[in-house]
């Protein structure tokens, strides 16, 4: 992280460095693949269910999924973008941008940049500070819980990323940092995943991966071809 925490009130976008190198690892990786490379499957692995199609087309549905639904005016409070198209880019239920819309290797990486570029909308306009103070309620902990500890570890309850409410232990608060540190974890796993796609079909793999998301536990799956 290159801003420091000293200063809440140091812009928050630095902190997430990995939003503006994302795009152009993902576009490094599947540049150079056909179409049947990129729908390639196999029973083989538990993470082969799922093509580099898949893979990239769930992170940008994941973002607009996030940003958008969950955190809604709370984020947005002018309006909420791609208001007429959001149920499409979340992808619900299949967690994907809708295929008959966005269903071609350009069409899903335009998707991609927009909704990081979304992101870093947001991240823009908030503070080192603010992502803290930011936040929603869920039901349960969520998949982040697996992760959460690496960045709230030392710092008081108040301050950590995802924390049960004072008043009701069976909700939870997910920050705007907490949810920003998911969604990198969910990028860069899910182009792991790629990446492992590619070995299986005997394609060489290109781009180098930050030690940093869902990948790197180590009760992860990190089984190769």
């Amino acid at each position: 992280m290159s801003t420091t925490r000293a200063n809440p009130k140091a812009p928050a976008l630095p902190l997430f460095p990995l939003f503006d190198s994302y795009s152009g690892m993902v576009k490094t990786e599947i540049r150079d693949l056909n179409d049947a490379q990129l729908d390639w499957t196999s029973p083989n692995w538990r993470w082969s269910e799922w093509s580099i199609r898949d893979n990239v087309s769930h992170v940008a549905s994941h973002l607009f999924r996030w940003y958008i639904l969950r955190w809604g005016t709370q984020l947005f409070p002018q309006g909420i973008p791609y208001f007429n198209e959001v149920h499409y880019l979340a992808g619900l239920p299949t967690r994907r941008l809708d295929t008959e819309r966005w269903g071609s290797k350009e069409q899903i990486l335009q998707k991609l940049d927009e909704a990081i570029d979304m992101v870093k909308g947001i991240l823009a306009k908030e503070t080192v500070g603010s992502v803290t103070q930011k936040y929603i309620k869920m039901g349960t902990p969520s998949f982040y819980s697996r992760i959460s500890e690496r960045y709230d570890k030392g710092r008081p309850e108040g301050e950590k990323t995802l924390r049960p409410d004072s008043k009701d232990p069976s909700v939870w608060h997910l920050t705007l940092e907490g949810n920003i540190h998911h969604s990198e974890g969910e990028m860069v796993t899910h182009l792991y995943n790629a990446q492992r796609l590619k070995k299986a079909q005997g394609l060489a793999v290109k781009v180098k991966l930050p030690e940093i998301g869902y990948w790197t536990l180590p009760n992860w799956d990190r089984s190769e071809p």
